[in-house]
C-alpha cells in the first residue's frame, strides 16, 4: 500500500516553483488519505500498470492472465463513482485519484482497446459512470482538456512500438475522441461492468 509520507512529500515538493495560491491546493486531503491509498494500490497495479502488462504481454498466457485484472479494476472503479455520486472519484472533492485515472482513461479507447488488445469493453460503451466522470473532467474542469492531445496520445503508441504494431499504421477512431454531454446527475446513469465471469471473480478480491 502507498505511503501516507510519499503521496504528502509528492503533494508540497514543487512549491516553491508555483504561485502561493496554487500552492494551496490539495490533492490529498487529509480526510480522504486512507480511500486515496487503498484506491491507488490496486488501481496502479492492475490498471495504470495492467494495460502495459497486457500490452506488452510476450505470449498469449500472459495477456490472458494481465488483461483480465485490467477490467476488474474498470468495473470496481465504476461502482466507487456511482457510490460517491460523483462528479469525482471520490465525491465531491477532485483527488489525486482523479489524476491517475484520467490518464489512463482518456487512452483506453483511443490507444489501449486496439494497440494494447484491452479488448474486453470500452469506456464509452461499458463504463457510464467513468465515461460521464472523464467527460467532466476533459470538457469542464482546466487543465485537462489542455493537457490532451489525442493525436500525440496515438501516435506515441502505434508509431514507436514496432513489436507491437510493425507496420506504424495509426487508427482514424475512435470518433469522436471523446463524447460531449456531461450529466451532472450520476444517479440517473447506469452502473456498467463487464460481466465476464474471470473479471468478476478478480473484482470481488479488490478492497
Amino acid at each position: 500500500m502507498q505511503d501516507y509520507t510519499d503521496s504528502f512529500c509528492l503533494e508540497t515538493a514543487f512549491n516553491s516553483l508555483i504561485h502561493p495560491e496554487n500552492a494551496k491546493v490539495t490533492l490529498y486531503p487529509e480526510h480522504l488519505r486512507k480511500s486515496i491509498d487503498e484506491i491507488a494500490d490496486w488501481m496502479g497495479r492492475d490498471l495504470n500498470s495492467g494495460v502495459y502488462k497486457a500490452g506488452f504481454a510476450a505470449n498469449q498466457e500472459d495477456y490472458d492472465k494481465n488483461v483480465l485484472p485490467v477490467f476488474a479494476a474498470l468495473n470496481k472503479l465504476e461502482k466507487i463513482i456511482a457510490g460517491n455520486g460523483g462528479p469525482f472519484v471520490l465525491g465531491k472533492e477532485l483527488t489525486e485519484v482523479d489524476i491517475r485515472l484520467y490518464c489512463t482513461a482518456i487512452r483506453f479507447d483511443t490507444v489501449y482497446v486496439q494497440h494494447f488488445k484491452c479488448n474486453l469493453g470500452t469506456i464509452r460503451h461499458d463504463y457510464p459512470q467513468i465515461n460521464n466522470w472523464m467527460k467532466n473532467l476533459y470538457w469542464n474542469i482546466p487543465g485537462f482538456k489542455e493537457t490532451t492531445n489525442f493525436k500525440h496520445i496515438k501516435e506515441n503508441y502505434t508509431k514507436s512500438h514496432y513489436d507491437v504494431n510493425p507496420k506504424a499504421i495509426t487508427p482514424r477512431g475512435p470518433f469522436p475522441d471523446i463524447e460531449v454531454g456531461f450529466e451532472p446527475d450520476f444517479s440517473k446513469l447506469r452502473v456498467g461492468s463487464v460481466d465476464m465471469t474471470e473479471v468478476l471473480e478478480l473484482e470481488i478480491k479488490l478492497l
